[in-house]
């Protein structure tokens, strides 16, 4: 039975948490833990083992050239929280000519943020795109763009384990738009997709069922072989359980500073002459909060009409405001 780390969390909020506690969390993990991925790509060796193996099952070819840097400094130590995005340089010689493609790996847990995913994705394309592009280059240097999310939830509710987008000329689909984007979507529990073949769709569905609930197979997977034994190497690790219990009580104070001010603020402000923007302020909180105990968007709206009065189209204004700073 998987370590329940939101009971863990309640009963260590005001003490912290201990070692014993922080060490049964991480060995509860699996790859679609943020915590856990992150720790699999902060060395080297790791991370060419953990990202080539994905890249490779995912596209059922070798990658031989891979670089992994992490691009979020901070991580929520809440498992079903955003897991932390990493970029994978890959360069390959094809034909005789360098070609450099950015792949950008993410592991997405927390259902919550369905509705706003392919705005999200949206973003963070935009966001290496302008790393990219120096002032004054050529917009022929920008690198193409592959982004990789593995879901414990069905983004798009068709059932299917692949789920891929690229851009198109809606009025001439048979013209090629040729912007070097592409967006996949893998949900670990989907059924195999027609156009994959039953060896390669085989190896897929292994790995994102080792990702998503670190089952093994009965016949032996060298790619989720790969996987757990970065894994079970990872969660060994002391200082990778402290790392936890450190980020854990780091987040703990930041939360029960901010719910002391919330708390006070409120107190205060949230009267007949409170301001607009204290109200939406107060709100923000209310959505965070509410997502970190769990409660659906749904309720959360709710919430914000009956304490707020707030109209429908300022509280998607304000959920919009809570997804950016996630």
């Amino acid at each position: 039975m998987k370590y329940n780390e939101k009971t863990a969390r309640n009963e260590q909020q005001e003490e912290g948490i201990s070692y014993a506690d922080a060490r049964k969390v991480v060995e509860s993990m699996n790859l679609i833990d943020g915590f856990l991925f992150d720790s699999s790509i902060e060395n080297e060796e790791d991370a060419q083992i953990v990202v080539g193996t994905i890249l490779s099952t995912v596209f059922n070819r070798e990658f031989k050239y891979v670089h992994v840097t992490s691009q979020k400094q901070f991580q929520a130590i809440d498992t079903k929280y955003h897991g932390i995005r990493l970029d994978a340089y890959v360069t390959e010689d094809e034909e005789g000519n360098v070609s450099a493609t950015v792949y950008d790996v993410e592991m997405e847990n927390r259902k919550a943020d369905k509705r706003s995913l392919p705005k999200r994705i949206r973003y963070y394309n935009s966001l290496i795109d302008s790393r990219y592009l120096e002032s004054g280059s050529s917009y022929e240097t920008l690198p193409d763009f592959v982004s990789i999310t593995i879901l414990s939830y069905d983004p798009f509710d068709a059932g299917d384990l692949y789920y891929e987008t690229t851009t198109v000329l809606s009025t001439h689909p048979g013209i090629e738009y040729k912007d070097g984007v592409t967006h996949i979507y893998l949900y670990c529990h989907g059924k195999l997709n027609d156009f994959l073949s039953d060896t390669h769709g085989k190896r897929l569905m292994e790995v994102l069922k080792y990702i998503v609930s670190g089952e093994v197979p009965g016949s032996f997977s060298p790619e989720v072989h790969s996987l757990e034994t970065v894994v079970s190497k990872i969660k060994r690790r002391p200082e990778v359980t402290k790392r936890y219990m450190q980020q854990w009580d780091r987040e703990r104070i930041l939360i029960q500073e901010t719910r002391k001010e919330v708390t006070e603020e409120v107190t205060k402000k949230v009267t007949k002459e409170v301001t607009e923007e204290v109200t939406k302020e107060a709100a923000l909180e209310v959505i965070r909060f509410g997502r970190e105990d769990g409660v659906s968007d749904e309720k959360i709206r709710k919430r914000l009409e009956t304490r707020f009065n707030l109209a429908t189209d300022v509280i998607d204004e304000l959920f919009q405001q809570a997804d950016n700073k996630e």
